[in-house]
């Protein structure tokens, strides 16, 4: 909202120093020479400049969206390799579990048969 009023507190200076500037002026450019009036002058210098600053910002803006696409995908590939690895390692302490079970019932099963004549 500021940068809004800004921007039209800047057009309604230029648009009244355009207006009470009303004179013609020789206008040369290379081998172009030719008469305007300086409110012509003034408000398509402006003009020109706004469409510069546009193209400009739009040009940093698309750059900033393709970098935080990237980053979200990058975001979204390494959650899904977390989910992977989570299940991993969950699987491999399941597989652990019945590995150490399996030997403490070996152990028992060993020292059982033992202690039997």
């Amino acid at each position: 909202m500021p940068y809004l009023l800004f921007t039209v507190l800047v057009s309604i200076v230029v648009a009244l120093f355009a207006v009470q500037n009303a004179v013609s002026v020789a206008l040369n450019f290379f081998f172009w020479s030719f008469q305007s009036s300086l409110v012509m002058v003034i408000l398509g210098s402006f003009l020109l400049g706004i469409l510069v600053a546009a193209c400009y910002l739009l040009m940093v803006k698309a750059k900033h969206y393709m970098l935080a696409k990237k980053l979200n995908d990058d975001i979204a590939k390494l959650q899904k390799e977390k989910k992977t690895l989570e299940e991993q390692v969950a699987m491999l302490m399941h597989n652990q579990k019945l590995r150490d079970d399996a030997a403490k019932n070996s152990t028992a099963e060993k020292n059982t048969a033992s202690e039997q004549p």
